[in-house]
């Protein structure tokens, strides 16, 4: 007798194994890229930190209009201040920003320019392998190779995580509580199945929703459609939802842990394939 529900089971599981095995590996480098990039300005702050601290702390900032002032008169034709960054920390300096990641760093204290410094190296790679596989576009807003393969593999990893919640959702109080360890002591295969079970089910809902916001950078047709859901104002806080913002640090850094485990799902997944696929037990 035909079953529905085995067979509806037995074909999303192969749509998740069809779509996991030829785009794992763009999955596994976004989310890891993605991981580093989140702790970004903490780690940019200590290794330049002599734009992004005051040698001494004065006994008052000067008035930000004349700070500002001081600013526009080194600047070239056509370009203007577009906000200004001031840090509960008197020891931050002032960072004047004038779009496109420009950023101006001043002394509030004396005045001084500090300088406008280059996005670390080490980030601006990292940043390119998570945007676009290191083949950026021509010009902004429009497609390239990279681009579009990460942005596919971003709509497959939508499909990936749906699809592994309908593959793995516990049916029993006592399924429950196995989907929420990892066992480290029943061998290497229960181990390694835990983790992309277990560890994947948790942090699937922020996976998700990394994924559906990071698609905005992808595709028009996408970001078009949702801004006209959300409206011009989502701009401000989906950069906040995609990178673990909205929160503060508790939010960032469980952003960050689940980026590092979407980045081991694909990993994990093909160890658990080839074993079942060519190393069967007789």
């Amino acid at each position: 007798m035909f079953n529905f529900s085995t067979t509806m089971k037995k074909l999303i599981k192969q749509l998740h194994i069809w779509l996991s095995i030829p785009l794992g590996v763009v999955v596994s480098i976004t989310c890891f890229t993605g991981a580093l990039l989140v702790f970004e300005k903490e780690i940019t702050r200590a290794v330049q930190r002599e734009y992004h601290y005051v040698a001494e702390v004065g006994a008052e900032a000067l008035p930000l209009d004349e700070l500002q002032a001081q600013v526009e008169a080194t600047l070239a034709e056509g370009k203007s201040i577009q906000g200004v960054e001031i840090d509960d920390n008197p020891e931050r300096t002032y960072v004047f920003s004038l779009g496109k990641r420009e950023r101006i760093y001043v002394n509030q204290y004396t005045g001084e320019i500090l300088g406008s410094p280059e996005r670390l190296e080490f980030f601006q790679t990292t940043f390119r392998l998570h945007r676009w596989l290191m083949d950026a576009p021509a010009s902004r807003g429009e497609m390239s190779l990279g681009k579009l393969v990460v942005g596919i593999s971003t709509l497959a990893m939508v499909v990936m995580l749906l699809t592994g919640i309908v593959l793995w959702w516990p049916k029993s109080i006592k399924m429950w509580k196995n989907r929420s360890l990892v066992a480290v002591r029943k061998g290497w295969h229960r181990f390694w199945y835990d983790l992309h079970v277990s560890a994947g089910f948790w942090a699937t809902i922020i996976l998700l929703i990394m994924a559906l916001t990071g698609l905005v950078w992808s595709f028009a047709w996408y970001r078009d459609g949702f801004y006209a859901i959300f409206g011009e104002g989502a701009r401000e806080w989906l950069r906040s939802l995609h990178v673990g913002t909205i929160g503060g640090m508790f939010t960032r850094v469980l952003w960050c842990l689940a980026a590092i485990v979407g980045g081991t799902l694909p990993l994990t997944g093909y160890y658990l394939w080839i074993k079942r696929k060519f190393f069967k037990k007789r």
